[in-house]
C-alpha cells in the first residue's frame, strides 16, 4: 500500500455517496472521505453534482494509519504543498528559470522520441 502524504494531489473515483460524504477510491484500491463538510453548509444541495464512478480531483488532508481525509474543495489551496510536486519548492523568483529548463529539456525528449518512431516506422 503507498503511503499519501499531506498536501499530495490525487484523481480517484467516486464509490459511494453518502450523508457522511463522499468515498473516493484511488489508483491502488485504497479509499478515502472527502467529509460532507469539505463542502461547508450547502452538501445536500452539492450532493447532487456529483455520481458514482465519477473521476475527481482532490488533495490529502490528512493520512491516520492509512485513513485518508480529502477535500475537493482545497484541491487548489497554495497553502497545502505537495510534496511529489517538483516544483512545490521552487521560490517564485526561479519559477522562470525552472520552466525554461523544463520547457528545453521536454523539448529535447520530444525530438529523440521522434527520431525513435521514424526509425522503428521504416
Amino acid at each position: 500500500m503507498m503511503k499519501y502524504q499531506v498536501g499530495q494531489r490525487l484523481t480517484g473515483k467516486i464509490n459511494n455517496i453518502t450523508k457522511l460524504g463522499i468515498f473516493i477510491t484511488i489508483a491502488d484500491h485504497q479509499t478515502g472521505l472527502i467529509h460532507h463538510s469539505d463542502f461547508g453548509n450547502n452538501w445536500l444541495r452539492e450532493s447532487h453534482n456529483y455520481q458514482v464512478g465519477q473521476t475527481i480531483r482532490v488533495v490529502v488532508l490528512h493520512n491516520h494509519h492509512g485513513k485518508l481525509a480529502l477535500s475537493k474543495m482545497r484541491v487548489n489551496d497554495p497553502e497545502l504543498l505537495d510534496p511529489t510536486n517538483p516544483f512545490s519548492s521552487t521560490k517564485p523568483a526561479d519559477f522562470q528559470t525552472v520552466l525554461t529548463e523544463t520547457l528545453s529539456a521536454a523539448k529535447s525528449e520530444t525530438v529523440k522520441l521522434t527520431a525513435n518512431l521514424v526509425k522503428y516506422a521504416d
